[in-house]
């Protein structure tokens, strides 16, 4: 499975868990099946918005289901550069 993939399993088990949680992310699973959620979440990090899910899974006190949190992960870091890692850092402490 290549990393990719495995980011890609990560992203929808933390879906299942959003669900688990009473927090269902419509638009964001609507998101990753147009785009892979690696695109997803450098779209994101970049956008200089906070989106909906974010905020909620940080309310709940679950930022780790966060795609900033997954990309975080010392496993997917390749995945992104610096500065997408940077930004998801700061929006994880910023929020």
């Amino acid at each position: 499975m290549s990393l990719r993939d495995e980011f890609l399993s990560e992203i929808k088990s933390a879906v299942r868990q959003c669900y688990e949680l009473g927090y269902a992310p419509t638009r964001f699973e609507k998101m990753i099946t147009e785009s892979h959620p690696v695109e997803v979440a450098k779209s994101f990090v970049v956008s200089g918005e906070f989106q909906y899910g974010f905020k909620e899974l940080n309310k709940m006190g679950r930022p780790e289901l966060t795609v900033e949190g997954i990309m975080s992960q010392d496993k997917y870091k390749t995945l992104f550069t610096p500065d997408e890692l940077a930004a998801a850092k700061w929006r994880l402490k910023n929020v």
